[in-house]
This record gives structure tokens, sequence and C-alpha cells, in this order.
């Protein structure tokens, strides 16, 4: 069995699969041999067992060593648990997760990688409709959102990082899912620019997947405060137990942009 992706009519990309472990409303779990357990979602594989940690460590890690003092994160369609399961190495955060779709919940058992963090008693779990809950958050709860499925659902509306601003404490910050730039710069920007929209400090970075098409993806932090490079606090970074990818050396260079993809980018990046 094959897993097929395409991009843009320009690429195909395929992996290898054993079978099918899990399928409900548009969520599936497939096995395979050399990229382990694989989480799909509306047809887009999300990552697999293998590069979840280059995923997972990035997205989490950085926003919380980028704050001086963080206490209580949101995390937003956590429902696969690897986000909450990484920020729990952190020992005095207090983690709430919000999943939209309560299949994933589902699939995440059937993954059996990260279900057991939405157990932990440090993490608070939600399901129901993100916009709703944004609404109705208390203003300056959280000192960092991070945004772990950042798509259709919020591009293109004002309201969704209009109130992950307003919910975040003074010197918040944010992360999010921001697609490629390879073969999707157009979803690029449009992350870019709902963060921009808001943000005093508006920066991409990157991480590398094994099951993405064109194998480069990126996420991008939106700071009221804090400069991700600048205030890196190098201690966090390298003493927390648990890390398998991330250190305060890939911290600061998975910031680094080509000149070229820089000026398509310079009037949406706020550094």
């Amino acid at each position: 069995m094959w897993l097929t992706q395409g991009v843009v009519d320009l690429v195909k990309y395929e992996i290898k699969t054993k079978e099918k472990i899990f399928e409900c409303n548009g969520v599936e779990v497939l096995t395979s041999g050399y990229f382990g357990k694989i989480l799909i979602a509306d047809d887009q594989a999300l990552y697999c067992e293998h590069d979840s940690s280059a995923r997972h460590e990035t997205l989490a890690h950085t926003v919380v060593c980028t704050h001086a003092d963080p206490k209580r994160v949101l995390v937003i369609d956590g429902g696969d648990g690897a986000v909450a399961h990484e920020l729990l190495k952190h020992r005095d955060l207090e983690i709430v997760v919000w999943e939209r779709d309560e299949t994933m919940l589902s699939a995440a058992e059937a993954m059996g990688l990260y279900e057991t963090a939405l157990k932990d008693a440090r993490v608070t779990l939600r399901v129901g409709d993100t916009l709703t809950m944004l609404a109705e958050e208390e203003t300056g709860r959280y000192d960092i959102v991070i945004v772990n499925r950042f798509d259709t659902v919020y591009y293109g509306e004002k309201a969704p990082m209009a109130h992950i601003y307003r919910i975040l404490s003074e010197k918040g910050l944010t992360a999010v899912d921001a697609s490629g730039q390879l073969f999707d710069m157009a979803g690029h920007k449009e992350a870019l620019a709902a963060l921009a929209a808001n943000f005093k400090i508006v920066m991409p970075f990157a991480y590398r997947s094994m099951v993405r098409p064109g194998g480069e993806q990126w996420l991008a932090i939106g700071s009221k405060f804090y400069h991700p490079t600048a205030d890196v606090n190098l201690q966090r970074a390298d003493l927390t137990d648990g890390f398998t990818w991330y250190n305060s050396d890939l911290h600061v260079g998975q910031f680094a942009l080509p000149t070229a993809v820089f000026a398509q980018l310079k009037d949406y990046i706020k550094r």
C-alpha cells in the first residue's frame, strides 16, 4: 500500500506503508516499516513516528525557550498529544490543550505514542469549536499559545489571530504551523500575514519533515516582546532533559533564510 501526496500538480511523493490501523472522519493512522506510524488529516501527512521529534520539539521548545518565565501554555489543535508531551519536559508549566476534532483523540490512542500526555495532571483538555473557545477565553490568560494545525480554518480570518493576541499576556508569544516555502509560498505568506497584523515581531523558522513533500516545513513565531534569537534562554534550551532534536544552536539557526526568500517575505517578516 502506498501513501501518495501531491503538490500543486508538480510533484507526487509516495511512501510505502503496511496497513491502515485507524480511519474516521478524514483522520487516518498508517503503519510503515521505515517511517513508523504516520498520522494523516484531510489527506495530508502531519508527521510520522521518526520525524516527530524534529517537528514537535521545534514547535514547543522554541517558544518556551524564548519567553523569560512562561507559566501557562495553550495548545490549539493539540489532540494528538505530541506538543503536550514536549511541554511536559518543562516542570513549571501549566498546559491547556484544545482540540476541534474529537476524532484526533481516537487517532492518538491508535498511534499509541503521546496519548498519555493528555492524561497528565498538569494538562487540561477541552474539545470543541476553536473559534468559540477563543472568543470566550479570558484576556491575558496565557504566556504562550501554540497553534498545532494552522490551516484554512484560520487563514484569511482576522478574528482568530486577534483573539490569540488578546488572550496572551503582556509579553506573550505564539507559534503556528506555517506550511512550506518550497511548494506553498502562498500559504506560508498567509500565515505570516495573520501574525504580522497583530504582533511586533514575526519570524518564520524551519524543521525537517520525512513525510511532507519537499521535506522542508515552516513554522512561524509572533511575539509581543521577546525576540526569538536575541532572547533565547541558553540554560533552558541546553539543560532541559529529554531533547533528541532541539538545542540552542539549532534554535538560532532555524531562523536563517536565503537572501532571495527573504526578499519575497520582507513585507511579512518583522524582526
